[in-house]
């Protein structure tokens, strides 16, 4: 375990690898952990980097307010605290969202981003998740356990890896004022205006089935030059876990094509998947 101080507060990440840094950022009541088989996919090839949010994980902070400009801002400075110029970033849910925002705010400091499951729009969250913006049913939730662990196990789908203890322990260790905070911030969270204007290679990844965030938000790149979709038909929420190895493939594929000029783009794929191609 690795520890990184930013603005007095303590943020814990971890790394493996070595190449050009890849930051893996994770979504709503997870951690960092969930992305370990992928950072090891990843690290054949680039130093893999993934970091608890704080308010989550091994991240706690002094106080519960945090949300995807928030976020945001962490990756930059977290950025700066390890001397990083350039990144490439894959956000998964929550973490997506904050990858996208970071590219669009940040782009002289994002090479390439890759978002799983994201809800560019907060009002595609399901309404499981909505529930969350109220306080005292929050609350409710927070304080037990096995409710949290259970929601989590049951967006995993099924994932058998031993370290599943691991990552649900993970997910008691935020506050139910964190928890409420981030499903808000989500909520009035809408990048659509601002997708325009994406500079960045994108590779926009969603699980055919997910059933947290509305599948049709592969429809808003549409017309957005810079943005390739893939649709990993059988997945849901969680297509790395639900189909680790296509997803890695897909995932490195992109990871690795050229980083000085502009990435070509994905066609929108449909399982089965053919190689990625120029858009």
């Amino acid at each position: 375990m690795s520890i990184v101080v930013i603005g007095d507060q303590m943020v814990h990440y971890e790394v493996i690898g070595r190449g050009r840094p890849v930051i893996f950022l994770h979504g709503w009541l997870g951690s960092w952990r969930y992305w370990f088989p992928s950072m090891e996919a990843v690290s054949r090839d680039f130093r893999a980097f993934s970091f608890d949010f704080w308010g989550f994980g091994g991240s706690q902070r002094q106080h519960a307010t945090g949300g995807i400009e928030v976020y945001s801002s962490q990756v930059i400075q977290f950025l700066d605290a390890l001397g990083i110029d350039r990144v490439m970033l894959v956000g998964h849910s929550m973490g997506g969202m904050v990858a996208m925002k970071t590219a669009l705010d940040h782009p002289e400091r994002v090479l390439q981003v890759v978002t799983v499951g994201a809800p560019f729009q907060g009002r595609s969250l399901s309404w499981l998740l909505k529930m969350a913006r109220y306080r005292t049913l929050v609350h409710t939730f927070g304080e037990s356990a096995w409710l949290r662990r259970t929601v989590f196990r049951f967006f995993m789908g099924e994932f058998n890896d031993p370290s599943i203890s691991e990552i649900l322990n993970d997910t008691v260790k935020s506050s139910a004022d964190t928890l409420c905070y981030t499903v808000r911030s989500m909520l009035a969270t809408d990048l659509r205006p601002e997708l325009a204007n994406l500079r960045v290679p994108t590779l926009v990844m969603h699980g055919g089935r997910d059933d947290v965030v509305n599948p049709k938000q592969v429809d808003l790149f549409d017309h957005v030059g810079s943005a390739g979709v893939v649709v990993l038909r059988d997945s849901r929420h969680f297509p790395f876990l639900d189909e680790t190895d296509l997803f890695n493939d897909l995932l490195v594929r992109f990871l690795k094509q050229n980083l000085v000029t502009p990435a070509p783009t994905t066609d929108r794929l449909q399982l089965p998947a053919s190689p990625i191609t120029s858009g």
